[in-house]
């Protein structure tokens, strides 16, 4: 295949995904409510081990705690995402999935990275928030508008952070905040950024667009 055959391979792949966002605004979700769920019930799990175990979250505790998370989040979406392929007759590991996944892959791998070298939970917290609102954003050329607003709602969050925790957090400059705090952090991001999205798409009734087929006559996705 010549690079100009790939290319407009890639072209017909973007545009198909542009014409039917709405099945990746529909099928996120679902998804976005159960990792809010998830994420409030990590916030839970801090405050139990606070105040009934009277021993904060370890660096590794909560480590453990927020990864579990993920793989439940992740696990779910790939329900779901297998779910909309069959309904749609496709492939799950589709062209659009593929296109997708390239998209979003340098971000999460350097979170991932990082991930593995810090080990402070409050650090943790502002590279995921950040690096996964990276991520989000580099859909957007093919995303609804709502995943790309919810992109730069975590990325603009992530880079305030960033300069603004040790004042509002930190009010000890030797003690950083505790697990529980980090996890409050968390909760309201991951939690309350993704339950307010889904709520709104399906306030605006944008999960049932995902029934109308493509009419198109492009690559599916």
């Amino acid at each position: 295949m010549t690079d100009s055959d790939s290319a407009s391979r890639q072209l017909r792949v973007i545009r198909s995904l542009m014409e039917r966002a709405t099945i990746y605004r529909s099928i996120s979700a679902p998804t976005a409510l159960v990792g809010g769920l998830l994420s409030l019930g990590g916030f839970a799990t801090a405050y139990y081990a606070k105040h009934h175990r009277h021993h904060s979250l370890s660096p590794t505790e909560f480590l453990i705690v927020w990864l579990v998370i993920l793989a439940l989040t992740c696990f779910t979406n790939v329900i779901f995402l297998s779910r909309g392929a069959t309904r749609r007759s496709e492939s799950f590991f589709s062209s659009g999935m593929k296109c997708a996944l390239t998209s979003v892959a340098p971000a999460f791998f350097s979170a991932a990275v990082l991930t593995l070298l810090i080990h402070s939970p409050i650090h943790l917290a502002l590279v995921w928030i950040t690096f996964y609102g990276m991520g989000l954003l580099a859909t957007q050329h093919f995303a609804p508008r709502s995943l790309v607003i919810l992109g730069l709602t975590f990325f603009f969050t992530g880079c305030g952070l960033l300069f603004t925790w040790k004042h509002l957090f930190m009010p000890n400059p030797h003690v950083e905040p505790s697990a529980l705090v980090v996890s409050g952090i968390m909760a309201a991001t991951f939690g309350g950024f993704h339950l307010a999205y889904a709520a709104a798409v399906w306030a605006l009734g944008e999960e049932r667009e995902e029934l109308v087929p493509s009419t198109s006559g492009t690559e599916n996705v």
